[in-house]
């Protein structure tokens, strides 16, 4: 007797089924899942995904000629991980080569990248005497085991791939030779190499980049005590129904057109494994054809997941939605996890809002269909979110951990307020549609967004910074705005750009490993943007049609410096860089918040009050001008690193450059380990403002702004700056610092200690001309000063301080014995004066 099969997999199977009559596939053909050991040998044509699921064996035996055709379905419909055809090993690969009789794979079309390749997700291979050619990565290991030996990886646009450091890898006596690139070690992969040749590899031969951690938020806990309060088999819910407690689903619910499926906040869906086709995904699950309202709430959210005891990815099926158009779904507050696509939906209306899926080979897939994302956690999935022939809206979300972040397949998308972290390959692939991209952060992922065949929209004001490999890659897209986005400090490239025609303008480009755009042809212009730091080239020419690219600032440099093109190599095309900018375009930094570490250049604008997270260190390059709109300021709860030089100082001053009191602050909360050196800081309400925070400001000048520098705790230790034409220069509570060598003058008052000065220490200084008090204690500090060694001006020191001999009762500033003359002030943007 035939098990019950999920409708998905009955439909999977009739279209393949009904591809062979109708087209013939030829003989040896494969596509689809491998559900049994199996053996390839003679010639085999792969004209579809394979997949070898975990328990299941694949033997290549000697002499074997595997060619893999593209398949359109791949493209539209992305299967596993790639666009392109793939070979996923999920169970075991052995391919059996000798040195008389080597196995081969390649593609149909004979040029690299025309196929995916082989790619070992968490399953294990051994391969020996074999050559993988024409793919876009010979063998990739994302979370596996590879053992490599006596083997040629040729002409792919990546040799070997290593992502994850629970992934293996050992080559021996492989050659890894004119690929476009080498070795790719990623997400702390290492890969063990014995008597292996890589070399002549066209643009690198091996490249490594650092692991990206992420952690995935956690939830209320589970009530793993609660009684299973309702069982379903195969069943048909008629009318509303209503799920509360704890249900276990042994089967496919249904819930047909004119019914409504209603899940209360706490509720436990659990699913048991049914896999009666061997592809080691399960079967069972919900399948809603009425409407689905599971609301739950922040603390008491429902939950989606495996029954079994051994919890694993694709135990069940998924939550699907069909033909539900009439009404939106909700899907509020839920966890969903362990299934095959956690939710899935055609021809419907759903929002989601608030929930994660997490450990789902997909989390959300969906097509021919309204779709509302919203603040929504989708980490730890093979594929995050995929969807075609939709509208969509992925708003305010956290894709992070994955395989693939976002894949989106003409659609009409509004992307804005994601954070998309630590992918393991794309961030967001984007295919054809209309898209709006605006105000998100890519960072840590292989790629941050790779676009192609697009014709219409705009990626706007994006943070696209530490992606191992390429920021952003383009390929036949045009008529797509990029403006005033950060594509920063990402491995290789900051732009990958092949047949395409935008505009390309207003960005800042800077930090890039090697290239700030690698361009192998460009119709489009490339004016207005800010170039600075990248590795090799700003600007790469790796073709013969010549690139427009006037009006751009190259950070100080000759731009035929900085550019590689015809004037280097006769075979490729001229960039025209026409008049280059004399100075750095102001960019307006895009996001509220500096999540990832982040390198500013030029002139940086803060239009919003921004906050460094923690974890994420901002570096603020010599030389770089940072302007604060009216009510703005920096809040660094991670890192500021502004270390300025001699020869190129650090500007904090406001936009309009008016008076004090033009922005607020840098406020410095528990940011440990944060330099301020070499910097002018002007015009603030406070210039900086330290809280519990280590904290060295040396050779700066502070001025106009009502407050120079205020600080509570510390240890802080400003050294050799001047602070001068303030209301207050210095202002102390309950501080422990070290205030020396300094010039301190034309203040209203230099230093006020508020409260609590017994840990301070000011000595060496030249404290002196301030209209009010050189120093005054404040009416809350009960404790003397330790103000031995400083300079006051001329005659008795005591006519310039307010303490207790003035107010007893309070502190006072013991400054016997002090200096006859003005001590030593370092460079202070300045010197000594």
């Amino acid at each position: 007797m035939l098990e019950p099969m999920s409708l998905a997999r009955i439909a999977a199977l009739s279209l393949t089924l009904l591809s062979a009559l109708l087209f013939g596939l030829p003989a040896g053909a494969i596509a689809g899942v491998i559900t049994s050991d199996t053996v390839w040998q003679g010639n085999v044509t792969v004209t579809e995904d394979v997949v070898v699921p975990e328990g299941v064996t694949l033997t290549v035996r000697a002499g074997t000629v595997v060619t893999v055709a593209a398949a359109e379905s791949t493209k539209t419909d992305p299967e596993y991980l790639s666009p392109l055809t793939e070979i996923t090993i999920r169970g075991r690969l052995a391919v059996e080569g000798t040195v008389t009789a080597p196995v081969r794979f390649s593609g149909q079309e004979k040029r690299a990248g025309s196929w995916a390749g082989i790619l070992i997700d968490g399953g294990t291979a051994a391969i020996r005497e074999c050559l993988v050619a024409d793919a876009d990565s010979g063998i990739s290991v994302a979370e596996g085991t590879l053992h490599l030996s006596s083997s040629t990886l040729r002409e792919n646009r990546y040799g070997l791939v290593a992502q994850g450091a629970a992934s293996r890898i050992t080559v021996e006596g492989a050659r890894i030779i004119e690929n476009d690139y080498g070795v790719l070690s990623l997400q702390g992969a290492r890969v063990t190499a014995h008597a292996t040749e890589v070399a002549r590899n066209r643009k690198k031969d091996a490249h490594t980049a650092a692991v990206r951690p992420h952690t995935l938020p956690k939830g209320p806990p589970v009530n793993e005590e609660a009684p299973v309060s309702r069982r379903y088999q195969d069943m048909v819910l008629l009318g509303e129904t209503l799920w509360q407690g704890r249900i276990l689903v042994d089967g496919t619910v249904r819930v047909p057109e004119g019914s409504r499926l209603v899940i209360l906040p706490g509720t436990i869906v659990e699913f048991t494994r049914r896999d009666t086709n061997g592809d080691g995904i399960g079967e069972n699950g919900i399948m809603i054809q009425g409407r689905l309202l599971a609301k739950g709430t922040p603390d008491r959210p429902i939950t989606f997941r495996s029954a079994e005891k051994d919890r694993r990815m694709g135990d069940w099926d998924a939550v699907n939605i069909m033909n539900s158009s009439a009404g939106q779904n909700l899907v509020e507050h839920c966890r969903i996890e362990h299934a095959y696509r956690g939710l899935h939906f055609h021809f419907s209306t759903v929002a989601i809002h608030n929930t994660t899926l997490t450990n789902n080979y997909r989390g959300i897939q969906f097509q021919e269909s309204v779709v509302a994302l919203h603040g929504n956690t989708l980490c730890g999935n093979k594929s995050g979110v995929q969807g075609r022939d939709s509208e969509v809206e992925l708003v305010d979300n956290l894709l992070c951990g994955n395989q693939v972040g976002g894949n989106f397949f003409r659609t009409t998308l509004t992307v804005r307020g994601n954070r998309i972290v630590a992918n393991g390959r794309e961030g967001l692939r984007l295919r054809e549609g209309a898209v709006t991209v605006r105000e998100n952060l890519f960072d840590g992922n292989r790629f941050g967004l790779m676009a192609a065949d697009l014709y219409h929209g705009e990626v706007n004001r994006n943070s696209i910074s530490g992606n191992a490999e390429t920021g952003i890659s383009l390929k036949n897209v045009d008529s797509v705005e990029f403006a005033g986005n950060a594509v920063t400090a990402n491995g290789l490239s900051g732009f990958n750009i092949q047949d395409s025609g935008s505009l390309i303008t207003g960005n800042l480009i800077a930090d890039n490993g090697e290239r700030g755009m690698g361009i192998l042809s460009f119709a489009g212009i490339i004016s207005g943007n800010n170039f600075a730091g990248n590795g090799l080239y700003a600007i790469d020419l790796d073709g013969s049609g010549d690139v427009s690219a006037p009006g751009n600032w190259w950070g100080g440099r000759d731009p035929a410096l900085v550019i590689n093109d015809q004037r280097d190599d006769p075979r490729l095309g001229r960039v025209d860089y026409g008049r280059p900018g004399a100075a750095p375009t102001p960019f307006v930094w895009p996001l509220a918040t500096v999540a990832a570490d982040t390198v500013w250049r030029g002139v940086i604008t803060v239009a919003v009050p921004t906050t460094v997270l923690p974890g994420a260190a901002l570096t603020v390059a010599p030389g770089t001008t940072v302007q604060f709109a009216a009510g703005t300021g920096l809040e660094i709860k991670g890192k500021l690193l502004a270390s300025g030089q001699r020869d190129g100082t650090i500007r904090f001053t406001s936009v309009d450059r008016k008076g004090p009191s033009d922005w607020n602050e840098i406020l410095l909360e528990y940011a440990t380990g944060s330099v301020i050196s070499n910097c002018i800081v002007e015009y603030a309400t406070w210039g900086i403002h330290s809280h519990f925070t280590d904290l060295a400001v040396t050779d700066c000048l502070i001025r106009h702004n009502y407050g120079g520098m205020r600080f509570r705790s510390g240890p802080v230790r400003i050294r050799r700056s001047i602070f001068r034409d303030n209301t207050i220069g210095i202002r102390s509570y309950i501080g422990n610092a070290l205030i020396a060598e300094n010039l301190i003058t034309a203040n209203e008052t230099g230093i006020f200690v508020r409260e609590k000065g017994g840990g301070l220490t000011v000595t060496g200084n030249s404290l002196v001309g301030n209209s009010g008090y050189n120093m005054r204690i404040g009416d809350f500090n009960d404790q003397d000063v330790n103000a031995r060694g400083n300079w006051w001006g001329e005659g008795d020191p005591g006519g310039t301080i307010f303490d207790g001999r003035q107010e007893p009762g309070i502190g006072m500033v013991l400054y016997e014995p002090w200096l006859d003359k003005p001590g030593p002030v370092g460079p202070a943007n300045g010197g000594t004066p």
